[in-house]
């Protein structure tokens, strides 16, 4: 066989080998690229999973300043203030509280925060049952009254609505 023969062969099995090799780096390449987009994507997934908990867990912490909120507006005094310029101050004072609410209503709302409906049957999956009393005008198993207000961030219920169901 002669040199240039030699050199060839040589050659072409260099070049095999270095194709052969080409192609194992870019299959690699090909599967680390992969994985990378692959962890960005479970990375972006835990992200959204995190920030959701962190919502809800803020929102839970202010649940009970917003009920209390409730029902100290629901205890307003109907006065009957003598003068004019009380009776104004007093009806601004109140004007202010609503503003509040709605304030706080629609921060929640934009957070994904809705107030369970709290009528008719029990729904156990929904509201708990905290009392029971007897009450003619209202079937059996039926809620009277909300204790609590139950609230769901966008689809999950975040706190049951506490309720008293007539027996």
């Amino acid at each position: 066989m002669s040199n240039e023969k030699k050199i060839k062969k040589i050659n072409e099995a260099s070049m095999k080998e270095l194709e052969e090799k080409c192609e194992e780096y870019l299959v690699g390449w090909k599967r680390a690229k992969a994985d990378y987009e692959n962890l960005m994507k479970e990375t972006e997934q835990t992200k959204k999973e995190f920030m959701s908990w962190a919502k809800e867990d803020c929102l839970l912490r202010l649940l009970p300043a917003l009920d209390q909120y409730e029902v100290a507006l629901s205890f307003t005094p109907e006065l009957d203030l003598k003068s004019e310029k009380d009776q104004k101050a007093f009806d601004n004072w109140m004007i202010g509280l609503e503003a509040v609410r709605s304030l706080w209503q629609e921060a929640a709302k934009d957070l994904g925060l809705n107030k369970i409906e709290a009528k008719g049957k029990l729904d156990p999956e929904i509201h708990e049952a905290v009392g029971e009393e007897e009450n003619e005008d209202v079937p059996a198993g039926e809620i009277i009254r909300v204790i609590v207000n139950g609230y769901k961030m966008n689809d999950k219920v975040i706190r049951c609505a506490k309720v008293i169901v007539s027996t």
